[in-house]
């Protein structure tokens, strides 16, 4: 089973005084497990604190409870057993971020993670569900999400890789995304241009994508190109611009411009000369032929006439 664990490397720290640190979202797919992060400030072992996971909406509320160094699970609300762990090995570290498997539609709501005993540390997990490619909490357009949704694209790189005879070379790359973003080139008109490849996919340990294309341009009026990253399941899109200096691609040499078409004419009339004299040639080879058979017949002819006649002379 995969484990998709929304940008864990911005796990959320929790506050120091008994408050909460406000909503953070979470998307997961329908099937998928999901991660929600809880990660106990300074870093403080967690082996010897008590850990409540909750859904204040359920009764009853709790979706996993940690004392006495091992899981309590005798309160566990029902639609969440065999559903939930926690990271035994990491607890040390003050990771009680919650491992939920084999997410469910109904699972949608605000989670929170409370520590009772470090001044009543806690905060609060929005986890949202998504299915097919349709938020199903939202119907709302595509848009800049990056600032309420971990794991939305914040924002693309481009980097101008080189050169390729007389055209630009670009690349788009975004990292630390979930879920898995469409990324897709245009010009300055937001015509889609054509990829030079496939868009290259990888995944971090913790399940965020890292995706990265290529785009060879030529030069144009304002030599203006749109690197555009979306992910449909968050209603999210993202775009970065750059415009490539006119210096970046080669100036043309009317002078070789002249020499090349000079070269390419020359040819074309060396070809069609020597095409005609191999006619010429053919043609006269053709009628010295038949002109030479012509004078052997006729000789042969006229021997045969003087036998003749030699054979009647000496009946």
């Amino acid at each position: 089973m995969r484990i998709y664990s929304v940008c864990m490397l911005c796990s959320l720290i929790i506050s120091s005084t008994a408050s909460d640190t406000g909503v953070q979202p979470i998307v997961a797919l329908v099937g998928d497990d999901v991660i929600l992060p809880c990660t106990l400030r300074d870093t403080v072992s967690a082996v010897y604190q008590s850990v409540e996971w909750q859904r204040p909406d359920l009764k009853p509320k709790e979706v996993h409870l940690y004392r006495d160094e091992k899981d309590d699970l005798v309160l566990q609300n029902p639609v969440f057993r065999g559903r939930t762990s926690l990271f035994k090995e990491e607890l040390e570290n003050g990771n009680t971020s919650l491992k939920l498997t084999r997410v469910k539609l109904s699972d949608v709501g605000n989670y929170t993670c409370y520590i009772p005993l470090l001044n009543h540390q806690k905060t609060i997990i929005q986890l949202l569900v998504g299915e097919s490619t349709h938020l199903l909490t939202t119907q709302t357009p595509l848009r800049d999400r990056s600032h309420e949704i971990r794991g939305a694209v914040s924002r693309p790189v481009i980097i101008i890789e080189g050169m390729e005879g007389d055209e630009v070379v670009l690349r788009c790359e975004a990292e630390g995304c979930y879920p898995e973003p469409v990324m897709e080139w245009c010009d300055a008109q937001g015509r889609v241009l054509p990829a030079a490849g496939p868009t290259e996919t990888s995944r971090d340990r913790e399940g965020c994508y890292t995706v990265t294309s290529h785009v060879i341009v030529p030069k144009s009026d304002n030599n203006t190109f749109t690197c555009r990253v979306q992910q449909l399941e968050i209603k999210h899109m993202k775009e970065r611009q750059v415009h490539v200096p006119d210096q970046m691609f080669p100036k043309t040499c009317w002078l070789t411009v002249l020499v090349t078409v000079l070269v390419a004419v020359l040819v074309e009339a060396v070809a069609g000369g020597l095409y005609l004299l191999m006619k010429k040639w053919i043609l006269t080879f053709r009628k010295e032929a038949r002109t030479s058979l012509m004078k052997n017949k006729e000789t042969t002819k006229n021997e045969e006439d003087e036998a003749s006649v030699l054979s009647l002379s000496s009946v």
